[in-house]
């Protein structure tokens, strides 16, 4: 276990309250520095990065964007249908895979229109197409972008315009599929220069696809977050109320969800239910609990929902746009919050096994005399400089495997939301809110408090702006490079060796 200094022990302090003392020579460089980590029992990550599940955080592009980078984001339900979720999660499932198992399929009387439709929806162009517009039938052709690109007639027949099925190159399913051998896939894609590679069986039916597309971003994004085959991963958040939650979970899951996250303030003891639900009717799906700020929580959690808890999640009220703490007097420090957690589970971990620890929030900006400061100095938009990345290794030094960020990714271009021209502080910014916050209660989010059946609602979040800062895939790269620098200085190759002996002290 890390050092902790003797004057920290028993005390409430924030990650601005301590500091990670280098005792050793480094002797690798930088980029030598490898973040892998848990983020639940059966999930690791390439970078100990989670989008929070808040509305105006974590929709597809924004869990597209963490996957790629090695981390994971979780969807946010708020002012979501079970549908409408459910399509962010297929977004996320069809931008980056190996075999895509579920195609989207139309029929040869469908029109141009409808594959534009499926573009505005998913993001792509390639179709198959089969006799009845099913997998169930034949393939007869294929409409890709290059079919269609300059026709304006959107009502024409695709059967019109699809390359027929005498013409296409095709896989068969027992030389790739049976076998999981996506490279004999991948060199049919480049001998023959193909956008897309149907696989079908013996009857001809299409049972999957294979896209040139994600050659591409295999090479680009080589700490990508994928499951078995080969998609990016995801999580959803669901309701800690079990009627609420059982509508997600059964849909999520079958859309390709890898775990859920039960969203709410504070742990409900029906979050046990809703985890021992999933375990009995869908055991590989991954469940995080939470939150939780003390070891009495932990303990409780785990020693009663047993392996049907995957991770928890830590923090009550650190996030930059809650008030639990400042209005409710409910919380507490949250440096000190994820030491108590985590030494909690790694207690209980001889018999109930791993339980990673998700320190959600508290990752806080500069002061603010040092933002203004760097704002005067700097022509450019405020960048990640204004982050952290110190106050990351500083969680993961105090046991947590990962760390969830709202305000930190809120104003990214692939955060829900408008950017804005903001006169009184003359730079662009995008709209922040609190979940707890009246105006997104108006939504969802009331039931996250236990406050969807009350008639007074007491707000525990705040709405407020942040920074506008461009792409995130600029700024992820930068945020990832600050932790490993971090971790490098103190002559740390991995976070479990940051775990083992990092110097905690006080400032």
């Amino acid at each position: 276990m890390a050092r902790l200094h003797p004057s920290l022990v028993n005390r409430e302090f924030w990650y601005k309250d301590i500091t990670l003392v280098p005792n050793r020579l480094p002797d690798f460089e930088r980029d030598e520095v490898d973040l892998s980590t848990h983020f639940t029992r059966d999930i690791r990550l390439k970078t100990p990065f989670v989008s929070s599940p808040m509305d105006t955080v974590t929709g597809a592009e924004m869990a597209i964007l963490m996957a790629l980078f090695g981390g994971i984001g979780v969807l946010h339900f708020n002012y979501q249908t079970v549908e409408e979720q459910i399509t962010e999660v297929e977004k996320v499932k069809r931008f980056e895979a190996g075999f895509v198992f579920k195609p989207v399929i139309l029929s040869p009387e469908h029109t141009i229109m409808d594959v534009h439709r499926v573009n505005d929806k998913y993001g792509f162009f390639s179709v198959p197409i089969t006799e009845d517009g099913t997998l169930k039938s034949r393939l007869v052709g294929i409409v890709t972008r290059r079919d269609i690109r300059y026709r304006e007639d959107m009502a024409t027949p695709l059967k019109k315009v699809m390359t027929p099925r005498a013409r296409l190159v095709v896989a068969r399913k027992e030389d790739t599929v049976d076998r999981n051998d996506l490279e004999h896939a991948n060199k049919i894609i480049r001998k023959h220069n193909l956008d897309t590679l149907p696989i079908v069986d013996r009857h001809d039916r299409v049972v999957a696809l294979v896209t040139d597309s994600d050659l591409k971003k295999n090479e680009m994004y080589p700490l990508a977050t994928k499951n078995e085959n080969k998609q990016l991963r995801v999580f959803v958040a669901v309701e800690s109320r079990l009627a609420l939650a059982r509508k997600r979970i059964g849909p999520a899951r079958e859309a390709g969800a890898d775990g859920i996250v039960v969203d709410a303030g504070i742990a409900f003891r029906e979050q046990i239910e809703i985890a021992r639900y999933c375990r009995k009717n869908f055991p590989g799906l991954q469940v995080v609990l939470g939150n939780v700020d003390s070891a009495e929580m932990v303990k409780t959690i785990i020693k009663e929902a047993g392996d049907c808890c995957d991770a928890l999640r830590v923090g009550v009220g650190p996030g930059r746009a809650c008030i639990t703490q400042q209005h409710l007097g409910t919380g507490r420090a949250q440096g000190a919050a994820v030491l108590d957690c985590a030494l909690a589970a790694r207690e209980l971990e001889p018999e109930y096994g791993l339980i990673p620890i998700i320190a959600d929030g508290g990752i806080r900006v500069l002061d603010a005399p040092d933002e203004a400061v760097y704002r005067k100095l700097s022509t450019l938009t405020v960048k990640s400089e204004v982050f952290k990345p110190g106050d990351i290794s500083k969680a993961l030094a105090l046991g947590a495997q990962t760390v969830m960020m709202g305000s930190v990714l809120a104003g990214l271009d692939e955060s829900p939301g408008e950017r804005e021209f903001d006169d009184e502080e003359n730079r662009m910014v995008k709209k922040y809110r609190g979940m707890g916050s009246l105006e997104a209660m108006e939504k969802r989010s009331a039931v996250r408090y236990a406050m969807d059946k009350t008639k007074i609602r007491v707000p525990e979040g705040r709405v407020i702006k942040v920074p506008y800062r461009g792409s995130g895939y600029v700024f992820l790269p930068e945020l990832i490079a600050g932790v490993k620098q971090s971790l490098q200085k103190q002559a740390f190759r991995t976070i479990e060796q940051l775990q083992r002996e990092a110097d905690i002290r006080p400032i």
